[in-house]
């Protein structure tokens, strides 16, 4: 499944595929999962306990406040996750405001 991984602070965005197994999503972020809805479409799959670990902020969502550690961007279709879309992966872009390698 290609996703988009971004570590803390200040960094770009990666172009990654991964099976999108629960022990992937763990792995890339921590134990303890939050999905936080970015579109209809698309999530940002993230640490919940990431404040409260120390770990760095990642990027300012309106609606949120700082989003903090490791975060995966992913697609969403009927409640399953997705490859992400060439248009998706330019969507994310802009939105975190950071360039994809």
């Amino acid at each position: 499944m290609r996703v988009l991984v971004r570590e803390p602070v200040n960094q770009p965005l990666q172009l990654r595929d991964i099976e999108g197994t629960f022990e992937d999503l763990q792995e890339l972020v921590g134990e303890s999962i939050e999905i936080i809805p970015i579109t209809d479409d698309i999530v940002c799959i993230c640490n919940e306990k990431a404040v409260l670990q120390g770990l760095g902020n990642n990027f300012h969502d309106d609606r949120l406040g700082w989003i903090v550690g490791n975060c995966v961007f992913t697609s969403t279709k009927n409640s399953e996750f997705t490859l992400l879309s060439d248009k998706q992966i330019g969507y994310i872009s802009e939105y975190i405001g950071f360039p994809v390698v």
